[in-house]
């Protein structure tokens, strides 16, 4: 009997610990001999994915579709600087069954994902070559990224230099300008001192003139503050900063080269401004070496490089202004002003990846207007050009004003015919001087012993064609 009741016993016991197996509920999905069987309470999620209501099998089959189609459409970008590389998928992987073991039922569950080592380390030696990675390096990166897919949401980017400081200690020059001069003014040795040093922080704008508000260099003048400008211009566009402001003068200032100015002028509140779009810090050096100005800037180095260079450059003759003046003497030219070429510089950029041309940038066509030589020469009246009615009234006015009547035979054979006959006759000669004042002193009638011709055209006082009838008689 005790035998029998003991048996039974033994089996209610198995029954109860079978039963609580089957039946338990446990805070983690997936715990239990039943398990497949069990489902998730309401408002469930894996990442961007609902599981509510579903058992672990039907759960574990809907993530394995989802983290396919996530796999296929990964977008997570590694960023250095200007450059940014996509994350294959074949380096990322999510596990189902690690996501579904430690899911909590009616809460918010992360997804868990794993990155080949071996994979990233590849990745980031062949897109940054620039750069080296130690093994500590790709592992901090690597948990960077399964970190930053456990949400699921696409697309994700990591700049590394946040995460991996030490990059920052692989900084070198990248861009350099440097100009010849003959001395060093002390307003632009104060600029370049100001200069020296400073720092452009991520994200950040640097206006030339508020930077120099309130300093001692601020008492330099526009020429001075041009040339600095200009050099820090020149040496921003071998990096991929954005111009935010700049601007030429009407006159190249004469240190400048060509297509590179960048003019500061208070009085019109002309300004040189920049923003460096990157998450880096970069640092401007300056310095005076054997009569040269040099500039450089440093920094984590660029994937790209980039190359500005001035494709044009054409040059304009100046005009020749002539001025009169009755107060030069004759033969005598004074240069007022000498003129000066006018010019046409076009910039432009080549960006290179790794050597290949990757694009060619428009930057700028500045252009510089010629200004004219002006030359004052003597004042010459110019000569009156001579026609027919010109020379009637000419010989009419010379008559009327007391030509000579001792010569009126002179005056009666050149002027008879295109006068009124008002020749005089000189006494002194009467047959010749008389018969030629005859002549003169006609009224202008054709004669035929005369010999004139008849289809001569005949003026009167006014320079006004004279019509005669057939007798020779004036027609009114």
């Amino acid at each position: 009997m005790k035998k029998k009741l003991y048996t039974v016993s033994i089996l209610w016991a198995a029954a109860i610990i079978a039963l609580s197996t089957l039946f338990v509920q446990d805070t983690y999905a997936g715990d239990g001999f039943l398990s497949n069987i069990k489902r998730f309470g309401k408002h469930t999620y894996v990442g961007p994915f609902d599981i509510s209501k579903q058992s672990r099998k039907k759960a574990k089959e809907k993530l394995a579709a989802d983290f396919v189609e996530l796999e296929d459409n990964l977008q997570v970008e590694l960023l250095v600087q200007d450059y940014s590389v996509e994350v294959p998928s074949e380096v990322v992987t999510f596990d189902v069954d690690a996501t579904l073991s430690q899911a909590a039922s009616s809460h918010d569950n992360a997804l868990i994902a794993d990155v080949s080592r071996d994979g990233l380390r590849t990745v980031l030696k062949q897109n940054f070559e620039s750069l080296s990675f130690t093994e500590t390096e790709v592992e901090t990166i690597a948990s960077k990224i399964e970190e930053f897919v456990r949400s699921g949401i696409m697309p994700q980017r990591i700049h590394l230099p946040e995460y991996v400081p030490e990059l920052y200690s692989q900084t070198q020059t990248i861009a350099s300008t440097s100009y010849k001069l003959d001395g060093l003014p002390k307003g632009l040795r104060l600029i370049m001192e100001d200069l020296d040093g400073t720092e452009i922080q991520p994200n950040s704008t640097f206006s030339f003139m508020e930077f120099l508000e309130g300093k001692e260099s601020a008492g330099a003048n526009d020429v001075q503050m041009t040339i600095m400008a200009s050099m820090l211009y020149a040496a921003a566009l071998q990096t991929n900063w954005i111009i935010d402001e700049r601007n030429i003068s009407s006159e190249l200032t004469a240190e400048v080269q060509p297509g590179f100015e960048a003019a500061i002028n208070r009085k019109l509140g002309l300004n040189f401004m920049f923003s460096n779009p990157n998450q880096t810090v970069f640092t401007i050096h300056t310095s005076w070496t054997n009569s040269q100005l040099e500039l450089s800037i440093e920094g984590l180095p660029f994937v790209h490089s980039y190359e500005p260079e001035v494709e044009t450059l054409i040059t304009y003759e100046p005009k020749t202004v002539i001025r009169y003046s009755a107060f030069i003497s004759p033969g005598v030219k004074e240069t007022l002003a000498i003129g000066k070429k006018g010019l046409e510089a076009t910039v432009k950029r080549k960006v290179l990846l790794n050597g290949q041309l990757e694009n060619y940038e428009d930057i700028s066509v500045d252009f510089y207007v010629p200004q004219s030589r002006i030359e004052r020469h003597h004042l010459i009246q110019p000569e009156k050009p001579a026609d027919n009615s010109g020379s009637g009234t000419d010989g009419s006015t010379s008559d009327n004003n007391g030509t000579s009547g001792s010569d009126g035979s002179s005056n009666g054979n050149t002027n008879g015919g295109n006068n009124t006959g008002s020749g005089k006759t000189d006494p002194s000669d009467g047959s010749t001087a008389g018969q030629s004042g005859n002549s003169g002193s006609n009224t202008g009638k054709p004669n035929a012993s005369d010999g004139k011709d008849d289809n001569e055209v005949i003026y009167d006082k006014g320079g006004n064609i004279m019509k005669f009838d057939k007798n020779g008689n004036p027609i009114d």
